[in-house]
């Protein structure tokens, strides 16, 4: 085994000192990880890596308007919030980049290594070495989806992403991959993760692992996204036989965005970036998608401020709020994948039961009948309005538009309008160019 040179700040970056050397490796300490409670510990430097992309892709959309009284924030994200890449350097883009291939590079560490570590049972090595297959899926996963074209059948062969990086080599030359061998990579690391994995759930503290059900719902996810309904069913309904508590904000003022809610399933990743919450308004057309008076979600995510600006209640800006997975978005997957499966009525009870746990009894009654009336495009079309109503601000929007029709968006800033036309190729994020600059294969 190749010795790597560790500390607990080991630094991952790309640097100008050699095109050919994508990633540098910049040791600091002397610390070599032998035993599993080691690479625990290099594990979870990898869960705690700072990441914004949630954030990041928040003012891509539709759900936000910028506070203009609070020029800093406007200076920092105009870019981003008018999807300007041309303009000054997106420095949280390439940070997000950065701190991506880090990740990956701790995972690689670990599948490569820690096969030959001792102190610990074969459970527990299983376990981690599963997690970190699990972590590298969903980092690929992450980055085809932020710098690679949504996923078509069609395209996908040919359509260039981003670099699969899944072994330490500081002399491959790192070469943008295809979507579908991402894609690829993703499903067989999956697949292996999930074969090693063997704790169902995790206590409270621990809820930033991959657990077996975390495991599953990445899946769900993973295969929502590629279109592939009848797995993505069978993974959310794996997920649901095991954690399907939803809260009920008939009864309960806890919001399922804290890392210890109730329906939280996996709890890693921020759901802010910088000063979100004061930075940001409700967007109208998201804040005119609940009923004022049925829709209990109004008053438990926003709030006014003093001039009447809606405001945003579900993610504070601390770090009690994490989410990677709850079970609300399961249940939506479950809901979408039946509907394009042609399963209505299966696709009704999984919407029926997270609206149940969000309306009023009243208006739920009055949209548990309106919906039994609907079926294919309008079933659809409804689901997808229920995803933008529950995971609002929590980073799905974005992709959730990428996926789907891609439409034109509006943003307003300083009296000036923009607009992000339908099908777009801005609804793809270009890859940094500090990295680009690094190694020009990335423009290839």
């Amino acid at each position: 085994m190749r010795k790597i040179i560790y500390a607990t700040g080991l630094v991952l970056t790309m640097t100008a000192m050699s095109c050919k050397k994508y990633l540098d490796i910049v040791p600091v300490g002397q610390v070599i990880p032998t035993t599993i409670p080691d690479f625990e510990k290099e594990l979870r430097s990898a869960y705690v890596m700072p990441d914004f992309d949630k954030g990041l892709v928040t003012y891509r959309g539709d759900e936000v308007r910028m506070n203009e009284a609070r020029s800093g924030d406007v200076n920092m994200l105009r870019n981003n919030f008018l999807w300007d890449e041309n303009g000054v350097e997106l420095q949280s883009l390439t940070y997000n980049w950065q701190k991506k291939y880090q990740i990956l590079f701790y995972a690689n560490h670990i599948i490569e290594a820690a096969p030959a570590a001792g102190g610990s049972s074969a459970a527990e090595k299983a376990q981690l070495i599963g997690e970190a297959y699990l972590l590298r899926a969903y980092t690929h996963f992450n980055l085809v989806n932020l710098y690679g074209n949504a996923y078509n059948p069609a395209t996908a062969g040919t359509d260039k992403a981003v670099p699969i990086i899944t072994e330490i080599d500081m002399e491959k030359v790192a070469r943008r991959n295809t979507v579908k061998e991402i894609y690829d990579q993703v499903f067989a690391d999956l697949e292996k993760g999930l074969s090693l994995v063997n704790v169902d759930a995790f206590e409270t503290a621990a809820s930033y692992k991959f657990s077996k059900t975390a495991g599953y719902a990445m899946a769900a996810r993973i295969y929502l996204y590629t279109h592939q309904w009848d797995k993505a069913l069978a993974a959310a309904k794996m997920v649901l036989d095991k954690k399907n508590t939803l809260v009920d904000f008939n009864s309960s003022t806890e919001l399922p965005t804290k890392y210890n809610s109730k329906e939280s399933i996996q709890a890693f990743e921020m759901i802010y970036v910088a000063s979100t919450t004061q930075s940001i308004f409700v967007a109208d057309n998201l804040f005119s998608m609940y009923n004022t008076t049925g829709d209990l979600r109004l008053k438990m995510f926003y709030g006014k401020d003093s001039k009447g600006n809606n405001t945003v209640l579900k993610i504070l800006n601390n770090n009690n709020f994490r989410q990677s997975f709850r079970v609300a978005e399961v249940y939506l997957i479950a809901a979408e994948a039946a509907a394009r499966l042609g399963q209505p009525e299966v696709a009704r009870t999984y919407l029926d039961q997270l609206k149940k746990n969000r309306l009023t009894p009243a208006f739920y009654s009055t949209e548990e009948t309106r919906i039994a009336s609907l079926s294919g495009t309008d079933l659809l079309n409804e689901i997808y309005d229920e995803r933008a109503r529950e995971l609002a601000f929590e980073g799905h929007r974005w992709f959730d538009l990428r996926r789907t029709t891609q439409p034109a968006i509006t943003h307003t800033l300083k009296g000036k309008t923009y607009t992000l036309k339908a099908g777009d190729p801005r609804y793809t994020i270009k890859i940094p160019r500090e990295a680009i600059m690094n190694n020009p294969l990335l423009s290839e």
